[in-house]
């Protein structure tokens, strides 16, 4: 073996190591990379066919259904059951909910309301306030 270094051999080595030092960092960014984007396919991977195995919704149907409460006729629509039926207890139900919560029709020989307090006079034009506030100043 050489035992003795030369200054030319001392240059040739640390150049070797400077190179072996800079490919070392490119090849361990490219192993990451690939490591990443591989780690990821497998990740989402699984989750991919649970999402396309997911029906698409079906549009929902509405059946009017005429449904008769205290002399009135009420529609309702109301989605089928199972059977391809509304149920008629539900519709029932949704229609007497709906004569509760309904307002009341005026009666005919009631008199119209008028307000206690007089409206409040308008005022011919802007006021002055409004009338500077709009303008640039001009000096």
């Amino acid at each position: 073996m050489n035992l003795i270094t030369t200054p030319e051999s001392r240059k040739r080595n640390k150049v070797r190591s400077a190179w072996i030092s800079f490919a070392g960092r490119i090849v361990a960014q490219i192993i990451g990379a690939i490591a990443t984007v591989t780690l990821g396919v497998v990740v989402l991977g699984k989750h991919v066919p649970a999402a396309a195995a997911t029906v698409a919704p079906t549009p929902t149907v509405l059946i009017a259904t005429p449904v008769r409460t205290h002399g009135e006729t009420v529609i309702v629509m109301l989605p089928p059951g199972k059977d391809g039926l509304v149920d008629q207890a539900l519709a029932l139900n949704v229609a007497e909910s709906f004569e509760k919560t309904k307002a009341a029709a005026p009666r005919q020989d009631a008199q119209l309301q008028t307000p206690t307090d007089p409206p409040a006079p308008l005022s011919a034009g802007p006021s002055a306030d409004t009338r500077a506030s709009l303008e640039s100043p001009r000096e």
